[in-house]
């Protein structure tokens, strides 16, 4: 059986949605599932090219401009017109407005991976003008994923398409500390160190994080990533006079980022719109203990790390309840400790094997209900 993954960027590009399409890839190998890519090439004007990536082969098209930072090319079209035919089935993973509005081109069985509404997130004003032929994606998928069980009650788009939707969490496949489970962090002085770790976007929200450190004296924050905000961020830590007690690191390879969470205390997503769909960052933070610090959004974020038991979940955009939900933490060991074991504990849940064997049979469902399937 083959399967195309339609996706908007691939790994070596960086973020949640490339890391949970990438594992997919690896892994279905082992269920006799042969995995292919198409996708935009993160590099500006690369020229469309074939390549391998953990052996699944991988079509990147040229990206020769961005709106609303979605890539523009003028053969995307003509690439998934000459690529679905030689496919099984289409697994199109979304919000991708460049796909969905080739939708009648997706000419064999669809699956779609529902990450988020665009009416929730930074794309709402121009989601009036591509809803149309995200309904037609809806209606012609065989099944829609949602990555997490909040996305079908925050999503009135998908009303109409409960009976096709189900839900299989994203997983983390990182390296995990040699300690037992049931180990417990312990807070190492009543100044924590903060981390952050994800692309510099604005809907990240760190500025709000920053912010927060006012109401903070000597705490320090860690901030781990790049991307577009990083010169506004650094300007307002700057500005803030909060520069001596933030530090930013741009380059920190996969080997080193352990280490980073190990010398933290609270790890914080302030993301403030539904465009942070998931935030498979928190698994990662919870394997090695870390509470977190999450917002209250349409998303997936508040189901993954849990409000009062993995961590706190606080309102989005709002830097004084932030300072009060570090200080919560910070002042009392008890909840800190409690929150740090029932991180790694949460953590067991996402796990990539439930994830792969899930999606396996999600495809052979399909594979099978189309009147193609072979034995």
């Amino acid at each position: 059986m083959k399967i195309l993954n339609i996706v908007k960027y691939y790994y070596p590009s960086l973020g949640g949605t490339e890391t949970y399409v990438r594992q997919l890839c690896s892994g279905m190998p082992k269920y006799g599932i042969e995995p292919s890519v198409l996708t935009f090439n993160h590099i500006a004007r690369i020229k469309t090219a074939w390549e391998k990536v953990d052996e699944t082969p991988v079509r990147r098209v040229t990206c020769h401009a961005k709106f609303f930072s979605q890539p523009v090319s003028s053969s995307f079209k003509r690439e998934m017109r000459n690529l679905i035919p030689e496919t099984d089935l289409v697994h199109l993973h979304s919000p991708f407005p460049n796909a969905e509005i080739l939708n009648k081109y997706i000419s064999k069985p669809l699956i779609v991976t529902w990450c988020a509404d665009p009416a929730n997130t930074r794309w709402r004003r121009l989601f009036p003008l591509f809803r149309p032929a995200l309904i037609r994606i809806l209606e012609r998928a065989q099944k829609i994923i949602l990555i997490g069980p909040k996305l079908l009650e925050h999503s009135p788009t998908l009303q109409p398409y409960q009976h096709k939707c189900d839900v299989i969490p994203l997983a983390y496949s990182g390296a995990k500390e040699s300690e037992s489970s049931s180990a417990v962090r312990k807070l190492r002085g009543p100044n924590p160190t903060i981390l952050f770790v994800g692309k510099l976007r604005r809907y990240k929200g760190v500025e709000y994080l920053i912010r927060a450190l006012q109401h903070l004296p000597a705490v320090r924050l860690r901030v781990v990533g790049s991307g577009e905000e990083f010169n506004n961020l650094r300007q307002l830590s700057y500005k803030l006079g909060l520069d001596s007690r933030i530090t930013f690191l741009t380059d920190v390879p996969n080997d080193r980022l352990p280490e980073e969470y190990k010398n933290a205390d609270i790890f914080v997503l302030p993301s403030i719109d539904a465009s942070e769909a998931f935030g498979i960052v928190q698994v990662e933070a919870m394997s090695y203990g870390l509470p977190v610090i999450n917002t209250d959004l349409p998303s997936s974020v508040p189901f993954v790390s849990l409000d009062c038991v993995t961590g706190t979940t606080i309102p989005p955009r709002d830097p004084v309840a932030l300072a009060s939900a570090i200080r919560k933490l910070s002042d009392d060991p008890v909840f800190y400790e409690k929150c740090s074991h029932n991180a790694r504990e949460r953590a067991k849940f996402f796990t990539e094997e439930n994830m792969l064997e899930k999606y396996a049979e999600v495809y052979r469902n399909a594979f099978e209900a189309s009147g193609n399937f072979r034995a």
